[in-house]
């Protein structure tokens, strides 16, 4: 019996139908995370310090992390979203970047977050394109609302969102970047709006301090 090669228009058919299955897996696979994420309640205490904290968040892999996974490294936190207010936030990834290219490049002394205040867009998968962007090893994560309202709080992170006629709304990018000492300890931020060069100094100064 012969058999034929199916229709090309089969085929491209078949490859979409995958392809949209797929996606559907990751939606769900993300939602399943973030409703886990809701279930587990607000998790943050100050931990006695002025400024930040413990959290545990959702990671982009659709796990958890914690402060407590970066132990041992500085970890400059910073909130916005991936459609943020002005596009401010990946012009201040990048300059954070560029900094940490100079002062860490073997990425073992800086823990870079971005947390997202926009968990119902930024999913996973979102987030692990976005953090593609940069050059540095940029952390991302994000959680329910009820979880992202403590975590940013403990930091001292306004959450403002703004309508935008393109992508509906924007969340405004947090002023600055707490940094926390190896030990889970405050120690200072630096100013989001902060040149690369700037950026750099303090890191460097971090560095020399401990």
């Amino acid at each position: 019996m012969n058999t034929f090669p199916p229709p090309s228009g089969l085929k491209k058919r078949t490859g979409l139908l995958l392809t949209l299955a797929i996606a559907a897996v990751a939606c769900i696979a993300g939602y399943g995370a973030y409703r886990a994420s809701d279930a587990m309640g607000p998790v943050a205490s100050s931990n006695g310090n002025e400024v930040g904290g413990s959290f545990r968040l959702m990671d982009s892999s659709d796990g958890t992390m914690t402060d407590t996974h970066f132990r041992g490294r500085w970890m400059l936190v910073m909130f916005g979203a991936i459609h943020c207010t002005n596009d401010a936030c990946t012009p201040a990834l990048t300059r954070l970047s560029t900094a940490l290219q100079a002062v860490d490049p073997a990425r073992k002394k800086f823990a870079p977050l971005f947390i997202s205040l926009d968990p119902n867009r930024d999913l996973a998968m979102n987030l692990r394109q976005y953090a593609l962007k940069f050059n540095a090893k940029i952390i991302t994560g994000t959680a329910a609302p009820a979880t992202l309202e403590a975590v940013a709080r403990e930091y001292q992170a306004p959450i403002v969102r703004h309508p935008d006629p393109e992508w509906e709304y924007t969340y405004e990018i947090s002023p600055r970047i707490v940094i926390m000492n190896p030990e889970g300890r405050y120690t200072g931020t630096i100013e989001t709006a902060a040149s690369a060069e700037d950026m750099e100094k303090r890191l460097r100064t971090l560095l020399e301090q401990h």
